[in-house]
């Protein structure tokens, strides 16, 4: 019967870099080649007397306890078939016996038969049931989506939420560009399925994050903003008690200085009640350096500009901080309320230097003083009810976020022309405030073999910003210079729905189809060029469709559609003016319009093999670029504007590793972009196709040791009017655990060999422009974390189960 129960120095020669990359190659190569996937399992429940039971058979998710399957057994036989999966937890429920749970993981038995299952009657104690596992670090969902394993992996030693995603498969992070996902586009980030914005990233604990979801073609229940979509989810409280960890990062480079991050979470449950709260305190140096060169050679036009901007950034005081709670009004539903808020204190300096050459020398200098305060406030309120046995559920929910941003700048430039002096001095103040108000709903009709989604929800925006510029006289006297301040106001009301169907056709084959349905009606006002109202409303239907099925028991493929929008960003939209140096802004663009996307997916998997490929189509491409204004030889403005359109292909392929001593997640990707521009302002170009590799390595070793191996390489990419050129990184991670998971100690060398860059050139009417960026990665880490608390004694005991608009305010 079955019972249930240097600091060594790193020298950056070539002859490492070789060596650690061959290694990098060799261990993605050198992988098994089994298949790992669990398809049925049955059993036959009885008591110690032999006798069979009555009850229920749940398939649990090991990562949250979802579940993924379940039957009921009314003389003890049970089979949960199609289960496709390499580890799953087994759940036996009823009132005739305790709970009693299985950790089940494939070792070569596709068909897992546990025979008579021995459980203890409900009036005796179950044995504590301990369950030790691993979770792979990446899975692929039937849609083709991705699921990111964060907690207790090498990501967990992220400083930030954006950290996380800049080193998560696939996900490209830089200061020009925002979020996106390789070969798709721009990003719109979720956490726990609610729309939130670039901004609530520094709300985010790091060691709150659990995992990530990529999905490159989201259904109509997600915002149609974007290209894709990233789904942060955070950890769950679902053990009665109190529990809590304390975590210090301190962090050096040559490059930028020192930054020391202090983390507390903590969280308590008891019955219907639970509470979290988090606090979190960065302070110390950051840095970005960016290299400019603008030339104009035309006959009776030459214009020679090298600009070299650097930020030194002083964080004074970087705190997030978080307090939330919910009530479980039954098993099946809930209501929660939780606050997020932020405070960064920013100064430091911006220097800028400047040569020009024209019809005459001159060297160009100016020093910025930063004082800049952000605000950052944010307020959740969620109902959620399963209605029936079969899953049908309602969800409520609000939100309330408030983004206020301050400063009080003071500019000091000089110059020196033909070996002549000048210097002057300007004052820079203003503010920024968005409000955002939305309210969501959501209803899934559960039918045996089918689905029916709908919902709706209400968002409204309202953004008020003012930015002054004053000469000052040499006594301190104020002038307001008017042509460069500017007041800026944006309402945004956008209504929307949608609908979407899915079906079970047979145990293999699945499809769904529907529609989401949004109108956008806004009012811009601005004071620039003696004041402009801009007012508009459009409504945009976009219709999604998809299709999976298996074709064996180990290969099943997947077909996805889907249309979505870009809205431009409110930064974008604004004219005001943004000081980088005495000739160059940055302002938004009034009259951009909003990009629309059509995208196509087919793959599959294999085993462990996953592949997948893609088209999209996007009218009124959106990008920034640098132009010369009218009438003005030296001055140039940093503008998003729209192109006519895009085509996008990419295809990714990918195998992951899950073995007891080495878990591994490797991913070759490829892309071509074709970028048509019919302005006639860009030098049209010959395209290339561009190639992203990335590996996530953990090896586990005797006494607690634990070694992380992550590297990425982008080559470039010429999408017809831009060349970006390559970059990489490769990152160490050693981590030492004590007294089993109370005490874990962590030291990371990141960006050993500092390939992480932003560079690339174009050519903007008459003049080509050539870019450089640096920023902050090449730094050595030491962190350590303290689990504290007191859970209540349970019959399970989880001990190593392996852990739209807010989005335009960037």
């Amino acid at each position: 019967m079955f019972k249930g129960r240097s600091f060594f120095g790193l020298p950056p020669v070539k002859e490492l870099k070789t060596v650690l990359l061959t290694v990098l190659a060799l261990l993605c190569l050198a992988q098994p080649n089994s298949a790992q996937s669990i398809e049925s399992i049955s059993g036959n429940v009885v008591n110690s007397s032999g006798e069979v039971l009555t009850g229920n058979a749940l398939i649990l998710s090991p990562q949250d306890s979802t579940i993924m399957a379940g039957t009921s057994f009314f003389e003890g036989k049970f089979e949960l078939e199609n289960l496709n999966a390499q580890r799953v937890l087994l759940q036996l429920t009823s009132l005739e016996f305790r709970d009693t749970y299985f950790n089940l993981e494939f070792e070569g038995q596709t068909a897992i038969d546990l025979g008579d299952i021995v459980v203890e009657e409900a009036s005796t104690e179950l044995e504590e049931v301990v369950v030790v596992s691993k979770t792979p670090l990446v899975q692929q969902r039937p849609d083709g989506s991705i699921e990111v394993k964060v907690a207790n992996t090498t990501l967990a030693t992220s400083t930030s939420a954006q950290e996380i995603l800049s080193k998560s498969p696939s996900i490209l992070v830089d200061e020009n560009n925002g979020i996106s996902i390789f070969g798709k586009g721009d990003a719109v980030l979720f956490v726990n399925g609610i729309k939130v914005s670039n901004e609530r990233l520094s709300t985010i604990s790091p060691s709150t994050i659990d995992k990530i979801e990529i999905i490159t073609n989201p259904g109509p229940r997600y915002d149609a903003e974007g290209n894709a979509v990233i789904n942060i989810k955070t950890k769950r409280n679902t053990e009665e008690g109190s529990k809590g960890m304390l975590k210090n990062y301190y962090s050096f480079s040559d490059f930028a200085g020192y930054d020391n991050r202090t983390n507390l979470d903590f969280s308590f449950k008891e019955g219907s009640w639970s509470v979290n709260a988090t606090y979190g305190l960065l302070i110390g140096n950051d840095r970005w350096l960016k290299t400019t060169t603008r030339t104009r050679d035309e006959v009776g036009d030459f214009f020679s500009s090298d600009i070299v901007l650097d930020w030194l950034y002083e964080q004074h005081n970087f705190s997030n901080y978080s307090l939330g709670g919910q009530y479980d009004i039954s098993d099946d539903s809930y209501i929660s309320l939780e606050y997020n808020g932020a405070y960064e204190a920013m100064g430091g300096d911006q220097l800028s230097d400047n040569t020009i050459i024209d019809d005459e020398t001159g060297s160009y200098n100016s020093i910025l003083k930063m004082d800049d305060l952000n605000r950052k406030n944010i307020l959740n309120i969620n109902y959620s009810t399963q209605i029936d046995s079969l899953g049908t559920t309602l969800f409520i929910g609000g939100q309330y976020a408030s983004y206020k941003n301050d400063f009080d700048n003071e500019i000091n430039e000089s110059s020196t022309i033909d070996g002549t002096d000048t210097s002057s001095r300007i004052q820079n103040t203003g503010e920024g405030d968005i409000q955002i108000v939305s309210a969501q709903l959501d209803y899934t009709k559960v039918y045996h073999t089918s689905s029916l989604e709908m919902g709706g929800k209400f968002s409204y925006v309202n953004n008020r910003s003012f930015t002054d510029f004053f000469d000052l006289e040499d006594d301190g006297t104020p002038i307001i210079d008017t042509e460069l301040s500017n007041n800026f106001q944006y309402d945004e009301r956008v209504p929307a729905a949608y609908l979407n169907f899915s079906k079970r056709l047979n145990e293999n084959t699945n499809y769904s189809f529907g529609f989401r349905m949004e109108l956008t009606d806004y009012t811009l006002f601005t004071s620039v060029d003696g004041g402009a109202v801009i007012e508009d409303n459009y409504l945009n239907v976009f219709p999604n469709a998809s299709f999976d099925t298996k074709l064996s028991d180990k290969t099943n493929i997947f077909f996805t559609y889907s249309s979505r929008i870009r809205r431009p960003s409110y930064e974008s939209l604004n004219p005001f003016v943004i000081y980088q140096d005495e000739f160059t802004s940055i302002r938004g663009n009034p009259n951009l319009q909003p990009s629309r996307i059509h995208s196509f997916e087919i793959g599959g998997t294999h085993i462990n093999w996953n592949l997948k490929m893609g088209y999209t189509y996007t009218i009124d491409r959106m990008t920034r670029a640098a132009f010369q204004l009218e009438n003005e030889s030296r001055e140039y403005v940093l503008q998003s504007i729209n192109f006519d359109r895009e085509h996008a292909f990419f295809a990714t392929l990918s195998k992951n590793i899950n073995l007891k001593w080495w878990q591994s997640i490797n991913t070759i990707s490829v892309s071509y972009n074709d970028l048509i521009d019919n302005t006639g302002v860009f030098e049209i170009r010959e395209n290339e196709p561009s190639f992203y590799f990335y590996s996530q390595n953990s090896f586990a070793l005797r006494d607690g040791f634990t070694i992380y191996l992550t590297g990425w390489y982008l080559s470039d990419l010429q999408d017809g009017i831009y060349l970006r050129k390559n970059q990489s990184t490769l990152n160490l991670g050693i981590e030492k655990k004590f007294w089993g998971d109370t005490l874990k100690c962590n030291l990371d060398f990141n960006d050993i060999f500092q390939g992480i860059r932003a560079d690339g050139n174009y050519r903007s009417g008459t003049t080509d422009i050539v870019y450089g960026n640096r920023f902050n990665t090449n730094y050595i880490r030491f962190s350590v974390s303290y689990n504290f608390g007191r859970l209540k004694k349970s019959n399970y005991t989880n001990k190593k189960v392996g852990e739209s608009e807010n989005q335009r305010t960037q």
